[in-house]
């Protein structure tokens, strides 16, 4: 499942599309026209999904960007979990734990920069279907669980200098330890990290250090900042999870890479600036799967 978009004229039009790799058929989960969908996770089970979304903007009505969730059956609309206190609240980057049992996000105020550039991230956890949201970490973003639910990874980012770090956790946000770089590179955007399957190490988006990013007035003005390296042509690298030397996978130079890795855990299904792809766990036998520069967001297999 990934999430795309299309114009109808003027009209731009928000999909959930789901591609069998069977029969190589696209199905629409969800379409809206005049909306937004930045991030979208399928449930362990496979019955339902959780969405970063924005729905059409109503008369006397606020359009927030907060978290829905919906059957992927379709036989119900999307559901908001909860409501924003104010329009200046987004919710993003939702992940559920491998075990089921709670959802992660990040939450940020448009309108807060904590005296930086960059608004003010941090990750909440909430036990699903019917817990309290709980804040685990400050000044971090891009959450991704280990395969058996028990650490966490993620980007921690300095709002002041927008400089980030990759960190782990434990599942709670406790015992955070930075993952350090050592050799000749210098990476300054890190995006989108996520484990190996064996726990061992981790992969994350990069450009190479030659680049840099600042953020222009549209992407400030849109909020869109969050995901840095997005903008930025970069490819998959590689770190233990103990720290080292990155290792490059991949030579791609495109934008909007995210991860999944494949349930029999030897395959990695990526977004790129081109579309759909999917890869061996070294960044081998790279093969297109989905030609469409409107791909954006996020990709997720369904078992």
């Amino acid at each position: 499942m990934y999430v795309s978009a299309s114009k109808d004229g003027n009209t731009s039009i928000a999909t959930l599309q789901m591609l069998d790799l069977v029969t190589g058929n696209i199905v629409t989960l969800f379409s809206m026209p005049l909306a937004w969908i930045y991030y979208a996770t399928v449930f362990p089970d496979a019955k339902s999904l959780v969405m970063s979304y924005s729905p059409p903007s109503q008369t006397n009505s606020s359009s927030n960007r907060i978290l829905y969730s919906m059957p992927l059956d379709r036989s119900t609309p999307p559901q908001p979990l909860f409501t924003s206190p104010t329009p200046d609240d987004r919710y993003t980057q939702a992940e559920w734990s491998p075990d089921g049992k709670y959802i992660y996000y990040v939450h940020y105020n448009h309108n807060d920069a904590g005296g930086g550039f960059y608004e003010v991230y941090e990750i909440f956890r909430m036990a699903y279907p019917d817990g309290e949201a709980e804040k685990i970490l400050d000044r971090a973003f891009w959450p991704r669980l280990s395969s058996d639910s028990s650490k966490l990874v993620y980007v921690s980012l300095d709002p002041a200098s927008g400089l980030n770090e990759l960190f782990t956790a434990n599942a709670d946000g406790s015992n955070a330890q930075k993952v350090a770089f050592s050799g000749p590179l210098t990476l300054d955007i890190i995006d989108a990290p996520i484990f190996s399957p064996d726990g061992k190490s981790i992969l994350f988006s990069a450009p190479e250090p030659s680049q840099s990013y600042q953020p222009n007035w549209l992407e400030r003005l849109m909020g869109i900042q969050v995901a840095k390296a997005h903008n930025v042509p970069s490819d998959w690298w590689s770190v233990p999870i103990t720290g080292g030397v990155p290792t490059q996978l991949t030579h791609l130079q495109t934008i909007n890479l995210f991860a999944s890795i494949s349930p029999d855990r030897q395959h990695i299904a990526s977004l790129s600036g081109e579309g759909l792809f999917v890869m061996d766990l070294d960044g081998s036998n790279l093969t297109q799967l989905v030609s469409d520069p409107e791909v954006h967001g996020t990709v997720t297999w369904i078992p």
